[in-house]
Parts: structure tokens; C-alpha cells; sequence
């Protein structure tokens, strides 16, 4: 229902299935520099018994393949970005606090006393306005950094239009760009200038 996010999705599972299809995990780096490393690996039923037990009953145990669960990650890979810029958020949050006010945070939730409620609400959105828009972009950052590993693992090719492309077993992969409405200059002083108006916190 919203055409932006929308094609966000669609950007970045473009991204993600180019990784997966070369076999690759999703490394991304987190605004506060934290390396997040998505390779869930595939898991093995094996039954066996216990030679150090007689007339011991076989049991089934799970054990981790050499392969990608690439089901997995494809589906967790939207989650956990979010869990990492949300916990990014509250890196930056405690740094600005530097211990003037008591705060209590789970996830994208803050609690606070009543009376500190406003001056965290805007310590909340200066430390979000920091993680996406501080240094240009975060999405270019992440973007750069994802698209520098495509190019790590395989040689790419740019088409006549600038766009660049990788073939994986014979299947052609376009590299996709990001959506210009995260990357409109016009677009990102409005979005600053609305969260700052805008009312997140109940108190």
C-alpha cells in the first residue's frame, strides 16, 4: 500500500538473492560499526545409539551442514536489519545521554520519568535523524558496502545504460540501484523536517 516501501523491499531482496544465489552470506555493517553476519546454516538429522551404554535406545540428533539456509535467511534478513538499526538507535541514544536522564529501553521502546519524557523524545529522533542521514545516507553506506562484496565474489559487467550485472551458472543478475526516494535530497530534508514535528511518544 506504500509505493516507497514497496520498492525498498523490492531492492533489497534483489540484493539478497543475488548473495544467496552465489552462495554467499548477508554481511551488512551497522550504523554504530557493528558487523552483522547472516549464515544460517542448513541442519542434519543423524540417528545413532551410544557404544558406551548397553541395550541403550538409538536417539536422533541435529547437526549443522556445510550449507546455506538460504529459505532462512531470506526470510530473517528483513528482521534482523531492522533489529540492528533499532539497537544502532539506542547505541547512539545512550552516547547523547551521556547519564542526565534514567531510561529504560526494550527494542524500539523507551520509557523514561514523566518529566524527561520530551527531551528524550528528541534525543530519540536526533539519534534516528544521526543513523539514517548523518555522512549522506546509511542506505548508500549499506548499499556500497553489499554491492563491494558482490563484486569481491564474482567480475561484473555494465551494460550500455550503466547498469551493472553478474552472470551466476548462466543466469543473468542485475545489480539494482536504490530507489530514488531514499535518495532525493528534497525528499530527505522534508522526511527530517516531518519526524522532527512529529509526535512518537505517548507520555
Amino acid at each position: 500500500e506504500i509505493p516507497s516501501l514497496n520498492n525498498l523491499s523490492n531492492y533489497l531482496n534483489s540484493l539478497v538473492n543475488i548473495l544467496l544465489a552465489l552462495d554467499k552470506p548477508i554481511i551488512w555493517i551497522t550504523p554504530n560499526g557493528l558487523t552483522i553476519n547472516l549464515s544460517t546454516m542448513k541442519y542434519e538429522k543423524i540417528r545413532t545409539s551410544s557404544k558406551l551404554i548397553p541395550n541403550s535406545k538409538p536417539v536422533t540428533i541435529t547437526l549443522p551442514t556445510k550449507k546455506l539456509d538460504k529459505i532462512k535467511i531470506k526470510r530473517s534478513f528483513m528482521p534482523n536489519l531492522i533489529h540492528s538499526l533499532d539497537a544502532s538507535n539506542i547505541h547512539l541514544l545512550i552516547n547523547k545521554l551521556n547519564y542526565i536522564l534514567p531510561i529504560y529501553t526494550i527494542h524500539d521502546c523507551f520509557a523514561t520519568l514523566p518529566n524527561d519524557m520530551k527531551e528524550l523524545e528528541m534525543l530519540v529522533k536526533e539519534s534516528f535523524i544521526e543513523i539514517y542521514f548523518k555522512n549522506g545516507n546509511y542506505l548508500k553506506t549499506m548499499h556500497e558496502h553489499i554491492v563491494n562484496q558482490i563484486r569481491s565474489y564474482t567480475e561484473t559487467i555494465i551494460d550500455s545504460k550503466g547498469i551493472e550485472h553478474i552472470n551466476i551458472n548462466g543466469k543473468d543478475f542485475e545489480i539494482p540501484l536504490i530507489p530514488d526516494s531514499f535518495t532525493n535530497e528534497k525528499v530527505m530534508k522534508d522526511f527530517i523536517e516531518g519526524l522532527l514535528r512529529s509526535k512518537n511518544f505517548i507520555s
